[in-house]
């Protein structure tokens, strides 16, 4: 039986990406669980953050979770979570 990952504590211990897609422009963003529960705590659905894209400046993004590519490329560019002040 499978159990699904509700809460980024069950993300953060199985060392999955949380993957902020932009469902206008298609700009991917990844986050690593365990800076995303440290920061809003382990109890938080993923799928309630809210993102901003960067390129459309919207807040319409698609959440999806994937496990951690082992062999790193390049490519791969994780986001880290940072507090502004205005």
């Amino acid at each position: 039986m499978t159990r699904t990952l509700d809460t980024l504590g069950k993300a953060l211990r199985h060392n999955m990406l949380v993957v902020a897609t932009c469902r206008d422009c298609e700009r991917q963003a990844r986050f690593l669980a365990r800076d995303l529960a440290a920061f809003y705590g382990q109890g938080r659905d993923p799928h309630s953050l809210k993102f901003r894209c960067t390129a459309c400046d919207r807040h319409n993004c698609k959440i999806t979770l994937m496990e951690s590519p082992y062999d790193r490329t390049p490519e791969t560019v994780v986001w880290r979570p940072v507090k502004v002040k205005l």
